[in-house]
């Protein structure tokens, strides 16, 4: 339950919740969550705004609720065939990426609405996303090293905690940044497709991954 929401404590009013939640769904594949109001919800949901008020204490406790279906999206995704990579034995590190990024990809485009949502909320209501959403992004960074150590003959970076990191943070930043934002800043110079886009970022963590290490000086 999160934080300024009522606890339900009869089916109905759990039925009234799932109504909400996915009132709030539907809203936000139209709109911003700071263009929903309490009253926009109620309409959709198809209840007054009282019953909104019985459940929820203002608007910024619906705030939880958007990483929770975010949340709930991606374990679904992941345990999907969608979100399987589907290798061939002679398939290489390159191969996985390619796949890897893909994939990430198009679960971007088509959950943007909740994407764009917690990605904004994470930043300004941390108070509101709970402890959560560290143990999510270490899970992210554990699939980056999974695949890492899977293809370790491929790896030539000796750091591969910090690597895998790094693989996270590119993913999360670059294929956001496209996804959600794909007129403003940088991504607004890119001209390619988003095929030649997921493949060139893929390619790109290859690169870095594979790179032979760096000698120092003598």
């Amino acid at each position: 339950m999160s934080q300024g929401e009522r606890p339900a404590k009869q089916s109905r009013s759990k039925l009234t919740r799932d109504k909400l939640v996915a009132a709030l769904e539907h809203l936000l594949r139209q709109r911003s969550f700071e263009d929903i109001s309490i009253a926009d919800l109620a309409a959709e949901a198809g209840l007054s705004v009282g019953t909104v008020y019985r459940r929820f204490e203002n608007r910024d406790a619906l705030i939880p609720v958007i990483f929770e279906l975010y949340a709930a999206r991606v374990t679904q995704f992941a345990a999907s065939p969608s979100g399987k990579l589907a290798l061939e034995p002679e398939d290489g590190l390159r191969t996985a990426l390619r796949q890897m990024v893909s994939q990430g990809w198009k679960f971007l485009t088509a959950e943007a609405h909740l994407v764009r949502a917690a990605h904004l909320y994470a930043r300004l209501r941390p108070d509101l996303v709970g402890d959560e959403w560290e143990a999510f992004l270490e899970m992210a960074v554990a699939s980056s090293l999974a695949l890492i150590e899977h293809f370790g003959d491929e790896v030539s970076i000796s750091g591969r905690r910090e690597a895998a990191e790094i693989v996270t943070y590119l993913l999360n930043t670059s294929l956001i940044e496209r996804a959600l934002y794909p007129q403003d800043g940088p991504a607004f110079a890119l001209t390619m497709s988003d095929e030649e886009f997921t493949a060139a970022m893929a390619d790109a963590i290859y690169g870095y991954l594979t790179a032979p290490p760096v000698q120092a000086p003598a």
